[in-house]
């Protein structure tokens, strides 16, 4: 079973030199969404949320690393494939019932909207808003 610490060196190792749009070293993201998760698999798949979406990680990476299917399989719900409708993908993680999918996927909104309201980043606050109320409202159990 992998450990926290070295899930946090793999997202540090994915997420090195990569800056958020104030400038500001991207894992902080995934460090809070992980942080945010009320169990093992949720504050493993916070922290990694973001590394096969946005590195050069794979699942079978992952995998090989040592991830847990569960976890895996939260993370391929959680990763947004280029060329699929925002909504679209965010309404699949709904579709999927899966807990933790939605629980990292809630935390996940939560943060972006606290950095873009903080940041000014109106076009992305209102996305983030409307994301989280679909969650919420076809979720109840997630709120």
């Amino acid at each position: 079973m992998i450990s926290i610490e070295e899930v946090l060196r793999i997202a540090i190792d994915a997420h090195e030199g990569q800056k958020d749009l104030d400038g500001k070293p991207v894992i902080l993201h995934p460090l809070a969404v992980g942080l945010a998760g009320k169990n093992r698999q949720e504050m493993i798949a916070g922290i990694l949320h973001d590394v096969v979406e946005d590195t050069a990680y794979t699942f079978d990476d992952l995998l090989a690393k040592g991830v847990e299917t569960e976890v895996i399989d939260a993370l391929r719900l959680l990763t947004h494939e280029k060329g699929t409708d925002y909504y679209d993908y965010v309404q699949r993680v709904i579709d999927s019932g899966n807990p933790i999918a939605l629980a990292v996927k809630k935390n996940d909104l939560t943060h972006n909207l606290a950095r873009g309201r903080a940041g000014g980043h109106w076009k992305q606050v209102q996305k983030h808003e409307k994301a989280l109320e679909m969650i919420e409202k076809r979720n109840p159990a997630t709120t």
